[in-house]
């Protein structure tokens, strides 16, 4: 009885250690692990035509914010503008680029910044996607 004892018990600790170690421990770990890799890359692709600025988009204008010169410019899915847009401040330095990416469903509105823009550049952007889209 007590082999047997001995026995279930290295058995559950040796299928514990199998888990543990076939189970990353961390959201990064797992991020990198064959399967999850791809999935996590996936969730981090943006559509073509911004990854490419093959789009179609309008004249830039420039704006001075902070004192500084920037180009404001907008673009959309070709085929597709009301359901996938691009607002896009460039500083005219070029040290920098910041963007609102919207897409639009049926019955929602997803919208996602880029480049980490601070609030004062958010509301440039969003101001922008308003003006282009005023019945909004």
């Amino acid at each position: 009885m007590r082999t047997v004892r001995r026995f279930l018990a290295f058995f559950a600790f040796a299928a514990i250690q199998m888990a543990s170690a076939a189970t990353p421990s961390t959201t990064a770990e797992l991020a990198q692990t064959n399967g999850f890799r791809q999935a996590y890359q996936a969730m981090l692709t943006l559509p073509s035509w911004v990854t490419t600025a093959q789009a179609t988009s309008v004249p830039i204008s420039n704006f001075n914010l902070g004192g500084k010169p920037y180009f404001l410019g907008h673009m959309c899915r070709p085929h597709d503008c009301a359901a996938e847009q691009l607002e896009v401040v460039f500083a005219k330095d070029h040290s920098a680029a910041w963007g609102l990416l919207s897409l639009k469903g049926e019955k929602s509105l997803r919208q996602n910044f880029l480049g980490a823009p601070d609030a004062d550049m958010q509301k440039v952007l969003l101001k922008a996607y308003q003006d282009n889209n005023p019945s909004d």
